[in-house]
């Protein structure tokens, strides 16, 4: 049985004159697990958001060809229609969220579809045990880490009992108990009939539950990417850059890192490890002057920066946090690294903003941040940290919708950083790219920092 029929779909977003799908046809099987891998920018989202309806009933822009999902045409069918049949989970699950605590968050769409009430808890709970989130049923949102809401954001479509999941980027922020939990959730979709497409850059995580893999790339099925290898020669370690010294940290009552110790030397690259929920983003968080210190000091090159507002510490820190592209404040991608580069001279600041924009494959100076993919937006967000040349540089899952040719670029960026003295902090659950790029790794395990091995580059 044909749970989605996509014929000779093509879609021009906005004004462009590019399609960012073009004639893609493709026939889902009810019980079928479908991986769409491809290039940052290939047309993977926006073919899963035509699967659903967004396209073209949200984004706008001109639309050939026909989706037909659940024996309902997705032109002429109004969008909660399409909900009862269709459940999406996309690359921001921050954007997912709508109430103020998990429970009342992931029976929101059912709410909305008139579900009897006895059975909305039921429910609840029922898509918050398949994604290992029953411990989270009570927690406020805004205290959840991003992988956190990531498994919520999964659980509220879960809930729906969909006959098509559509999955964007589902493993970016989950860590290895998250994976193997969605692992085993999607293999239990499939078995009950359920047809699965995930857009998926970390193919290696779910490639094993795939009936089928296909690519698309420049808007077309069946095109290739390639590979780059991220290892670029590091320098040596230098003085030390960033201490951290009894620190502690809290929301509201709930202490989030206690008594964390940690050191940053010039020339080198750290990553920081952790389960979803240990405290990664808070230090970063923490350290980038967005979060208070309750107890302990930040030390930046030999300067307490701990009462120091964030916009005094912005000149020696860069931080990017996981939803990098909300911070993206003008229309033009060269117009927000040019902001970003304010303290630089006239032709210097174009100077550096065109030398990050050739380093990151940022082809598009034009464009308007919010016409990109999410891994494209996280470039421009990346080099808008970039371009400033800070001291100290704190990424907090920067390879999140990134594919691995550009998952590549940023790792060499990082590197060309670090030796030319700077000391990098990568909070991510991306073992392969940490591995490529790290010198030292540390993992954060409720709210402590524990070493786990020094690795110096010979």
């Amino acid at each position: 049985m044909i749970v989605a029929d996509v014929q000779a779909l093509s879609f021009w977003p906005g004004r462009s004159d590019r399609p960012a799908l073009d004639r893609v046809s493709l026939q889902i099987a009810r019980g079928e697990v479908i991986v769409v891998q491809g290039p940052s920018g290939g047309g993977k989202s926006t073919l899963l958001r035509a699967l659903s309806g967004l396209v073209p009933h949200f984004h706008g822009g001109r639309f050939a060809g026909r989706v037909v999902v659940g024996g309902y045409d997705t032109r002429t069918t109004e969008a909660a229609k399409l909900a009862t049949v269709v459940g999406s989970v996309f690359q921001d699950p921050e954007a997912h969220a709508v109430r103020s605590t998990v429970d009342r968050d992931v029976a929101f769409g059912l709410e909305n579809l008139g579900v009897a009430a006895d059975q909305i808890p039921v429910r609840v709970r029922e898509a918050l045990a398949l994604v290992d989130a029953a411990h989270l049923q009570r927690r406020a949102i805004d205290t959840l880490s991003g992988g956190e809401r990531q498994r919520v954001a999964i659980a509220g479509a879960l809930a729906l009992r969909p006959q098509l999941l559509l999955l964007d980027e589902p493993t970016s922020q989950l860590d290895d108990r998250g994976v193997a939990a969605l692992q085993r959730t999607i293999r239990a979709l499939a078995a009950s009939g359920v047809a699965v497409v995930v857009a998926e850059h970390h193919a290696d995580r779910l490639e094993h539950l795939a009936d089928r893999t296909v690519c698309l790339a420049a808007g077309r099925l069946g095109g290739t990417e390639a590979p780059v290898d991220a290892g670029v020669p590091s320098g040596c370690a230098g003085h030390e850059l960033l201490r951290i010294e009894g620190l502690e940290a809290r929301y509201g009552d709930c202490a989030v890192l206690t008594r964390v110790a940690l050191t940053l030397a010039a020339g080198t690259v750290t990553a920081l490890h952790g389960a979803n929920g240990s405290g990664k983003s808070t230090l970063a968080r923490v350290i980038a002057g967005l979060h208070p210190a309750h107890l302990g000091r930040v030390i930046v090159d030999g300067r307490d920066v701990t009462a120091e507002p964030t916009q005094t510490r912005a000149a020696a820190i860069g931080f990017l946090p996981q939803d990098a592209g909300r911070w993206l404040l003008r229309e033009r991608v060269e117009d927000e690294l040019a902001f970003a580069a304010w303290r630089c001279a006239d032709a210097e600041r174009q100077s550096r903003v065109d030398a990050v924009m050739t380093e990151l494959d940022l082809t598009m100076p034009a464009a308007h941040p919010l016409d990109l993919s999410v891994g494209e937006r996280e470039r421009v967000a990346l080099a808008a940290v970039l371009v400033a040349d800070p001291q100290v540089i704190v990424l907090d899952e920067p390879s999140r919708g990134m594919d691995p040719a550009r998952r590549a670029l940023l790792g060499n960026a990082l590197r060309r950083r670090s030796q030319r003295g700077a000391a990098v902090l990568v909070a991510t659950h991306d073992r392969g790219f940490a591995d490529a790029i790290a010198d030292r790794h540390v993992e954060v395990v409720e709210g402590r920092i524990l070493e786990q091995a020094d690795r110096v580059r010979q």
